[in-house]
Protein backbone atom coordinates (compact mmCIF):
# COMPACT_ATOMS: atom_id res chain seq x y z
CA UNK A 1 0.00 0.00 0.00
CA UNK A 2 2.96 2.57 0.87
CA UNK A 3 4.63 1.72 -2.32
CA UNK A 4 1.33 1.98 -4.49
CA UNK A 5 0.69 5.41 -2.71
CA UNK A 6 4.38 6.61 -3.76
CA UNK A 7 3.92 5.54 -7.18
CA UNK A 8 1.01 7.51 -7.40
CA UNK A 9 2.25 10.66 -6.34
CA UNK A 10 5.01 10.19 -8.43
CA UNK A 11 3.13 10.14 -11.36
CA UNK A 12 0.78 13.00 -9.98
CA UNK A 13 4.50 14.58 -9.53
CA UNK A 14 5.47 13.77 -12.95
CA UNK A 15 2.27 15.13 -14.69
CA UNK A 16 2.33 18.51 -13.13
CA UNK A 17 5.82 18.92 -13.95
CA UNK A 18 4.99 18.61 -17.40
CA UNK A 19 1.96 20.82 -17.48
CA UNK A 20 4.27 23.81 -16.22
CA UNK A 21 6.48 22.73 -18.94
CA UNK A 22 3.73 23.12 -21.58
CA UNK A 23 2.93 26.48 -20.32
CA UNK A 24 5.99 28.00 -19.98
CA UNK A 25 7.04 26.58 -23.67
CA UNK A 26 3.68 28.59 -24.75
CA UNK A 27 4.08 31.66 -23.12
CA UNK A 28 7.66 31.87 -25.08
CA UNK A 29 7.97 34.26 -27.85
CA UNK A 30 7.33 32.30 -31.15
CA UNK A 31 10.39 34.02 -33.95
CA UNK A 32 8.59 34.90 -36.83
CA UNK A 33 9.97 33.47 -40.06
CA UNK A 34 12.12 35.59 -42.16
CA UNK A 35 10.55 37.70 -44.62
CA UNK A 36 11.42 37.18 -48.17
CA UNK A 37 14.15 39.85 -49.51
CA UNK A 38 13.25 40.72 -53.36
CA UNK A 39 16.80 41.66 -55.59
CA UNK A 40 15.66 43.76 -58.41
CA UNK A 41 19.09 44.45 -59.49
CA UNK A 42 20.31 43.57 -62.73
CA UNK A 43 19.82 42.41 -66.21
CA UNK A 44 16.45 41.06 -67.72
CA UNK A 45 15.19 40.20 -71.08
CA UNK A 46 12.18 39.06 -72.08
CA UNK A 47 9.09 39.57 -74.49
CA UNK A 48 5.91 41.29 -75.09
CA UNK A 49 2.56 41.16 -76.36
CA UNK A 50 -0.13 43.42 -76.65
CA UNK A 51 -2.39 46.36 -78.85
CA UNK A 52 -0.88 49.36 -80.33
CA UNK A 53 -3.27 52.45 -82.12
CA UNK A 54 -2.14 55.33 -84.03
CA UNK A 55 -3.22 58.35 -86.48
CA UNK A 56 -1.27 59.10 -89.55
CA UNK A 57 -2.90 62.52 -90.47
CA UNK A 58 -2.25 62.53 -94.53
CA UNK A 59 -2.56 65.88 -96.23
CA UNK A 60 -2.23 66.40 -100.44
CA UNK A 61 -1.69 69.64 -102.02
CA UNK A 62 -3.90 72.27 -103.81
CA UNK A 63 -3.68 71.04 -106.83
CA UNK A 64 -3.16 67.65 -109.01
CA UNK A 65 -1.29 67.06 -112.30
CA UNK A 66 -2.86 66.50 -115.48
CA UNK A 67 -0.45 64.40 -118.09
CA UNK A 68 -1.94 66.57 -120.59
CA UNK A 69 -2.59 70.10 -119.59
CA UNK A 70 -0.25 69.68 -116.41
CA UNK A 71 -1.41 71.78 -112.98
CA UNK A 72 -4.87 71.67 -112.00
CA UNK A 73 -6.16 73.04 -108.95
CA UNK A 74 -8.43 71.22 -106.73
CA UNK A 75 -9.67 71.21 -103.11
CA UNK A 76 -6.85 69.36 -102.03
CA UNK A 77 -6.80 65.07 -100.10
CA UNK A 78 -7.02 65.37 -96.40
CA UNK A 79 -7.31 61.97 -94.37
CA UNK A 80 -6.86 60.20 -91.20
CA UNK A 81 -5.00 56.61 -91.25
CA UNK A 82 -5.80 54.94 -88.32
CA UNK A 83 -3.10 51.77 -88.27
CA UNK A 84 -3.84 49.51 -85.17
CA UNK A 85 -3.54 45.87 -84.36
CA UNK A 86 -1.87 43.83 -82.75
CA UNK A 87 1.87 43.70 -81.55
CA UNK A 88 4.07 41.23 -80.20
CA UNK A 89 8.19 41.89 -79.66
CA UNK A 90 11.23 41.61 -77.16
CA UNK A 91 12.74 44.13 -74.32
CA UNK A 92 15.89 44.15 -72.47
CA UNK A 93 17.50 46.25 -69.83
CA UNK A 94 19.20 46.82 -66.24
CA UNK A 95 18.13 47.75 -62.94
CA UNK A 96 20.01 49.00 -60.38
CA UNK A 97 18.45 50.37 -56.50
CA UNK A 98 19.11 54.62 -56.03
CA UNK A 99 17.96 53.74 -52.42
CA UNK A 100 16.51 50.52 -50.58
CA UNK A 101 13.01 51.45 -51.95
CA UNK A 102 14.04 53.29 -55.30
CA UNK A 103 14.98 51.81 -58.62
CA UNK A 104 16.05 53.18 -61.86
CA UNK A 105 17.15 51.51 -64.67
CA UNK A 106 17.26 51.55 -68.84
CA UNK A 107 16.02 49.56 -71.26
CA UNK A 108 15.26 48.50 -74.83
CA UNK A 109 12.79 47.42 -76.88
CA UNK A 110 12.03 46.07 -80.34
CA UNK A 111 8.15 45.60 -81.60
CA UNK A 112 6.22 44.36 -84.53
CA UNK A 113 3.17 44.85 -85.50
CA UNK A 114 0.13 44.10 -87.99
CA UNK A 115 -1.39 47.61 -88.23
CA UNK A 116 -2.60 49.19 -91.37
CA UNK A 117 -4.86 51.60 -92.78
CA UNK A 118 -6.20 52.69 -96.33
CA UNK A 119 -8.24 55.13 -98.45
CA UNK A 120 -9.87 55.38 -101.67
CA UNK A 121 -11.56 57.96 -103.24
CA UNK A 122 -11.50 60.28 -105.83
CA UNK A 123 -12.69 63.37 -107.60
CA UNK A 124 -14.05 64.89 -111.36
CA UNK A 125 -11.85 67.85 -112.85
CA UNK A 126 -13.98 68.70 -115.33
CA UNK A 127 -16.91 66.87 -117.31
CA UNK A 128 -14.88 64.97 -118.95
CA UNK A 129 -11.62 64.23 -116.57
CA UNK A 130 -11.56 62.44 -113.52
CA UNK A 131 -8.75 61.27 -110.96
CA UNK A 132 -9.12 58.38 -108.34
CA UNK A 133 -6.46 57.09 -106.01
CA UNK A 134 -6.06 54.21 -103.58
CA UNK A 135 -3.13 54.49 -100.60
CA UNK A 136 -2.14 52.81 -97.75
CA UNK A 137 0.08 53.54 -94.61
CA UNK A 138 1.89 50.99 -92.43
CA UNK A 139 3.52 50.99 -89.13
CA UNK A 140 6.11 47.99 -89.16
CA UNK A 141 8.85 47.58 -86.83
CA UNK A 142 9.10 50.21 -83.64
CA UNK A 143 11.89 50.44 -81.27
CA UNK A 144 12.79 52.42 -77.90
CA UNK A 145 15.67 53.24 -75.74
CA UNK A 146 14.05 54.56 -72.05
CA UNK A 147 15.19 55.59 -68.99
CA UNK A 148 12.81 54.06 -65.99
CA UNK A 149 12.39 55.49 -62.67
CA UNK A 150 10.24 53.60 -60.23
CA UNK A 151 9.11 52.20 -56.53
CA UNK A 152 9.95 49.22 -54.81
CA UNK A 153 7.54 47.73 -52.18
CA UNK A 154 8.49 44.37 -51.63
CA UNK A 155 7.60 42.18 -55.11
CA UNK A 156 5.82 45.44 -56.69
CA UNK A 157 7.40 48.06 -58.77
CA UNK A 158 5.86 51.07 -59.82
CA UNK A 159 7.42 52.98 -62.74
CA UNK A 160 8.01 56.24 -65.08
CA UNK A 161 9.80 56.25 -68.45
CA UNK A 162 10.50 58.03 -71.05
CA UNK A 163 13.30 58.18 -74.01
CA UNK A 164 13.90 58.06 -77.69
CA UNK A 165 11.27 56.11 -80.17
CA UNK A 166 12.00 54.53 -83.49
CA UNK A 167 9.32 53.59 -85.94
CA UNK A 168 9.32 52.20 -89.78
CA UNK A 169 6.35 53.78 -92.04
CA UNK A 170 5.59 51.72 -95.07
CA UNK A 171 3.09 54.58 -97.57
CA UNK A 172 1.66 53.10 -101.39
CA UNK A 173 -0.04 55.37 -103.66
CA UNK A 174 -1.84 53.92 -106.18
CA UNK A 175 -3.11 56.87 -109.06
CA UNK A 176 -5.24 56.88 -112.22
CA UNK A 177 -6.11 59.65 -114.68
CA UNK A 178 -9.13 59.17 -116.62
CA UNK A 179 -10.72 61.60 -120.06
CA UNK A 180 -13.21 60.00 -121.35
CA UNK A 181 -14.21 57.04 -118.85
CA UNK A 182 -10.54 55.80 -120.28
CA UNK A 183 -7.19 55.54 -118.21
CA UNK A 184 -4.88 57.52 -119.94
CA UNK A 185 -1.87 57.67 -117.28
CA UNK A 186 -1.56 55.65 -113.66
CA UNK A 187 1.31 55.90 -111.57
CA UNK A 188 2.13 53.64 -108.12
CA UNK A 189 4.64 54.30 -105.35
CA UNK A 190 5.39 52.68 -102.20
CA UNK A 191 7.90 53.66 -100.61
CA UNK A 192 9.50 53.31 -96.61
CA UNK A 193 11.06 56.14 -93.73
CA UNK A 194 12.29 55.59 -90.47
CA UNK A 195 11.26 58.26 -88.19
CA UNK A 196 12.71 59.49 -84.95
CA UNK A 197 10.07 60.76 -82.24
CA UNK A 198 9.57 60.28 -78.32
CA UNK A 199 8.30 58.23 -75.86
CA UNK A 200 7.25 58.11 -72.85
CA UNK A 201 4.59 55.69 -70.38
CA UNK A 202 4.10 54.19 -66.91
CA UNK A 203 3.93 50.89 -65.86
CA UNK A 204 4.00 48.17 -62.69
CA UNK A 205 6.00 45.04 -62.88
CA UNK A 206 5.09 41.80 -60.14
CA UNK A 207 8.62 39.97 -59.34
CA UNK A 208 6.69 36.07 -59.06
CA UNK A 209 9.90 34.86 -57.92
CA UNK A 210 13.75 35.60 -57.76
CA UNK A 211 14.17 35.30 -61.24
CA UNK A 212 10.92 35.71 -63.44
CA UNK A 213 9.06 39.41 -63.75
CA UNK A 214 5.63 40.10 -64.93
CA UNK A 215 4.45 43.53 -66.06
CA UNK A 216 1.91 45.21 -67.79
CA UNK A 217 2.79 49.07 -69.29
CA UNK A 218 1.51 51.32 -71.43
CA UNK A 219 3.89 53.61 -73.75
CA UNK A 220 2.84 57.06 -75.91
CA UNK A 221 4.90 58.09 -78.91
CA UNK A 222 4.67 60.89 -80.89
CA UNK A 223 6.96 60.97 -84.63
CA UNK A 224 6.08 63.84 -86.46
CA UNK A 225 5.53 64.35 -90.35
CA UNK A 226 7.54 63.00 -93.54
CA UNK A 227 6.71 63.71 -97.36
CA UNK A 228 5.48 61.11 -99.18
CA UNK A 229 4.64 60.50 -103.13
CA UNK A 230 0.87 61.64 -104.32
CA UNK A 231 -0.73 61.61 -107.19
CA UNK A 232 0.87 61.89 -110.75
CA UNK A 233 3.63 63.98 -111.82
CA UNK A 234 6.29 65.15 -109.26
CA UNK A 235 4.08 66.21 -106.23
CA UNK A 236 4.29 64.82 -102.34
CA UNK A 237 2.15 64.59 -99.83
CA UNK A 238 2.74 65.00 -95.76
CA UNK A 239 1.68 62.13 -93.66
CA UNK A 240 1.63 63.57 -89.95
CA UNK A 241 2.48 60.51 -87.51
CA UNK A 242 1.89 62.17 -84.08
CA UNK A 243 0.03 59.88 -81.61
CA UNK A 244 0.62 56.49 -81.40
CA UNK A 245 -0.30 54.28 -78.24
CA UNK A 246 0.69 50.61 -77.07
CA UNK A 247 -0.49 48.59 -74.06
CA UNK A 248 1.74 45.73 -73.55
CA UNK A 249 1.74 42.76 -70.90
CA UNK A 250 5.09 40.95 -70.67
CA UNK A 251 7.34 38.70 -68.87
CA UNK A 252 10.96 39.27 -68.37
CA UNK A 253 13.72 36.67 -66.90
CA UNK A 254 16.23 38.30 -64.42
CA UNK A 255 19.87 37.13 -63.92
CA UNK A 256 21.24 36.32 -60.80
CA UNK A 257 23.29 39.55 -59.44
Amino acid sequence: MRHATQKILVGLASLTLVDIAVAVAADLPVKAPPKPTYNWSGFYVGAHAGYRSGDANFSGPGYIFDPGIGPVAFPGRSETYRPNGAIAGVQGGYNFMITPKILAGIEGDWTWGSGRAGAIGGFSINANDSFSFVSQTRLAWQSTIRGRLGVVNGPWLFYGTGGVAFTRVNWSDTSTWTVFGTPTAFSSSNVGSTLTGAAVGVGFEYMCNPNWIARLEYLYESFGKVSVPFGLGPQTGTLDLRDVNKVRAGISYKFNQ
